[in-house]
């Protein structure tokens, strides 16, 4: 199972409307001392003016007056309310590229001014400042702190979106030191997860999703949301234990199952619940709980109806994987009442049938088969299949016989097949058009064009829509992929034919 990336939607930056009185139950003193009335007039002047030279004079002003012997000022929440204001406007007035570094002497610090400036750091410490002396201001330093997060969390998806993974985790850090309360936290956790994920830091990737998680709604408008970040941390979690050994393979696995179960239960008919369920019991499974996966699909072969054709060919994969073929035939003959044409539960059961030795149920699968993928030489070596379990059963040598020259001559005729067609994915919109995207493989030794027809086939096994494709200049024993479209009443397969 290979990992998901979260899809990170573009974020509108903040604009500042920063107050300078806090407002509601939050009075902060920004009059008193004189200090912060002069700061203020600096303030209200660059506010008023448009040249950008004259608009940083009067910010090096009033941070002067507030940084210079700041333990004259006997206001400290008044004092940082306002260096917090400066700090934005100065971030503001950089225009559209983030500045979070400068010298402290272009802001107007005396006191050391070739060192650096961090405005992160500063920013948090000013408003924190704040939030511990008047708790009930927190509302009104996250002004100050959303004027600057939305813009740095902009700049660290758009590192993301062009692939540059390192800057997209440092500058998704500065927003959330910036910001930690910010109802936005969970997409800057999105980048750190989805950036780790892509420089294979797994465990950095599950961390940074947990927390994304913990920090989305839990209402309803929330629900898909929250539910896809816990599949995509099911898989990772997966992954990475897949990569470890002994108990804490299995530790890590069985959590993995229990967020699987999770995403099942929070929405059982959502667009990653069948896959969820299935990944459920093959976690269990390859964490050695084969009681909790025997448990899983108790209820399944008891009411397979209660399910859908998916679900179940699903359940007959893990099953059959984990060498209960008696229970993978159940479930696959119950999903098949259900959708009979449906040629990966066909080709599996077929498997399945011949791992039990029961050659007469799996011929009828194996003609359906041919029917619904006739260019595909491993469907022809099935049918050989059929024929030497038949020969191993026989005991009449002319039996015998004839089902050794059937599976030789089934195993040539698979040997001779020009073309090779996989259907990779197969997904139907509401609409009733369906997207059919595979691969044809030449077979052959020179360059040939593919003309194949897909047919669209209803529960029933109708035909209810059709596309014809043509595949050009495939050269000789390579591979050339192919995307067609159809649209039908209710498709559920399909069928193919090669011209």
């Amino acid at each position: 199972m290979t990992g998901v990336r979260i899809a990170l939607a573009t974020l509108a930056a903040a604009t500042m409307t920063a107050p300078l009185m806090a407002q509601g139950t939050c009075e902060i003193e920004v009059r008193k001392p004189f200090q912060l009335t002069s700061a203020q007039l600096y303030i209200q002047k660059h506010d008023a003016q448009t040249n950008d030279q004259d608009r940083a004079k009067l910010l090096k002003q009033a941070l002067r007056v507030l940084t210079d012997n700041p333990e004259r000022i006997k206001n400290e929440a008044g004092r940082n309310f306002l260096l917090g204001g400066l700090y934005a406007r100065w971030f503001q007035d950089q225009g559209a590229r983030p500045v979070v570094r400068a010298k402290r002497g272009d802001l107007g610090f005396s006191e050391n001014p070739e060192g650096e400036f961090f405005l992160p750091a500063a920013m948090d410490e000013a408003m924190s400042a704040v939030e511990r002396e008047m708790p009930m201001c927190a509302d009104s330093t996250m002004r100050y702190r959303n004027a600057v997060f939305s813009k740095v969390l902009n700049t660290s998806i758009a590192y993301y979106n062009a692939k540059q993974y390192d800057p997209a985790i440092e500058y998704a850090n500065f927003a959330l030191q910036l910001n930690p309360r910010s109802p936005q936290v969970g997409a800057a956790y999105q980048v750190l997860a989805n950036s780790s994920q892509a420089k294979g830091d797994l465990p950095g990737a599950i961390a940074s999703l947990e927390k994304a998680i913990a920090k989305m709604g839990t209402d309803a408008a929330s629900a898909p949301n929250r539910v896809s970040a816990m599949f995509n941390l099911a898989i990772l979690t997966r992954d990475h234990a897949m990569k470890q050994e002994g108990a804490v393979r299995s530790t890590a696995l069985r959590r993995a199952a229990e967020l699987f179960k999770m995403v099942t239960d929070a929405a059982p008919d959502g667009p990653n619940a069948a896959t969820a369920r299935a990944a459920y019991a093959r976690t269990l499974q390859d964490a050695g709980d084969t009681v909790a996966v025997a448990n899983v699909y108790a209820d399944m072969l008891a009411s397979p109806t209660k399910y859908t054709a998916l679900q179940l060919f699903e359940a007959g994969v893990v099953l059959a994987n984990g060498k209960k073929f008696d229970d993978a035939a159940k479930v696959y003959e119950a999903g098949l009442e259900m959708n009979p044409s449906y040629r990966d539960a066909l080709f599996n059961i077929a498997n399945v049938y011949f791992a039990l030795r029961q050659p007469e149920k799996m011929a009828p699968k194996v003609e359906k088969l041919r029917a619904v993928d006739p260019m595909n030489p491993d469907v022809l070596k099935l049918v050989g299949a059929v024929w030497q379990e038949r020969g191993r059963q026989a005991t009449d040598p002319k039996a015998k016989k004839l089902a050794q020259d059937s599976t030789i001559a089934y195993v040539e005729k698979a040997a001779k097949v020009p073309a090779r067609v996989i259907v990779n994915q197969f997904t139907v919109a509401r609409n009733g058009t369906a997207s059919i995207n595979g691969t044809v493989e030449n077979l052959g030794a020179a360059t040939t064009n593919f003309t194949v027809v897909f047919e669209l086939l209803d529960k029933a096994g109708n035909g209810v829509g059709s596309a014809t494709i043509i595949v050009e200049a495939v050269g000789a024993k390579t591979v050339r992929e192919f995307n067609v479209q159809a649209t039908g009443a209710s498709p559920v397969a399909w069928r193919y034919t090669m011209r």
